[in-house]
């Protein structure tokens, strides 16, 4: 089960898949000597979420979220399935509109219009953001790659930089909080619906326990030319039935 994270988050605000960057801001620049290992931050990381058996325990996960993004406001449900379905069903001041994947096809439907099928590419990127499990869950058994860059003062609070190279190439960093080892901050870069690259930095907050694991509450990203969003989650549930076929494209 993944946090409620940016990896499902901003692939519902941003059109188009993230990117590959190592980029990181002056202020975020960490010990190259942290006293613990990679795999020791990870660890506390899965434990701090809640263990790798619960993590590992649930089928479904469906979450509410609420918030407003540059001034129009949003309510997003989503809905995953183990080990890689997903569907987001979005009520906006733009109107709604729906993506999802079956473990095969990518698709999006905006309104009444019909639904369409995505490129490759975004097809892609939507797997890896279908995929049930957090991350840094078995990460090097998923062909995922962990750097711990140091520790980092984001914003005040002292963090654990984690570079995290995904199968596809692309590269993020996680900070995690250095007392509670849960995710803090995460930055990367997307890219916009005119195919421009823009740095992407996400805060996760207010995490609370829901059948024993740690989840964020809060989400708050920025973008460097000024965009902003705010979420607040507003339901959450584990192992509900789920009909199989909300994850289809629709006919």
């Amino acid at each position: 089960m993944r946090l409620i994270r940016s990896s499902m988050f901003a692939a519902v605000l941003c059109a188009f898949p993230l990117i590959a960057t190592a980029e990181r801001s002056a202020s975020q620049q960490g010990d190259a000597r942290p006293e613990l290992s990679v795999d020791a931050v990870v660890n506390k990381h899965i434990a701090a979420l809640g263990g790798e058996k619960l993590l590992k325990s649930s089928k479904t996960f469906t979450f509410t979220v609420s918030g407003e993004k540059m001034g129009k406001k949003f309510t997003k449900v989503v809905t995953q399935a183990r080990p890689n379905k997903l569907r987001v069903d979005i009520q906006s001041d733009d109107g709604p509109m729906s993506k999802g994947y079956d473990g095969k096809v990518a698709w999006t439907k905006k309104g009444t219009d019909k639904a369409v099928a995505l490129t490759a590419a975004e097809t892609t990127a939507m797997a890896m953001h279908a995929e049930y499990d957090e991350p840094l869950l078995d990460y090097a058994k998923k062909g995922i790659k962990v750097k711990l860059v140091g520790k980092a003062d984001v914003k005040g609070t002292q963090t654990y930089d984690l570079e995290v190279t995904n199968k596809n190439g692309e590269v993020e960093h996680h900070f995690l909080d250095a007392n509670t080892f849960l995710l803090f901050q995460k930055t990367m870069t997307g890219k916009d619906k005119d195919g421009k690259a823009k740095l992407m930095t996400v805060r996760f907050g207010d995490y609370k326990k829901f059948a024993g694991r740690a989840v964020n509450q809060s989400i708050e990203w920025d973008t460097d030319d000024g965009k902003t969003a705010k979420s607040a989650i507003t339901a959450i549930a584990y192992d509900g039935k789920v009909d199989p076929s909300i994850f289809a494209m629709p006919k």
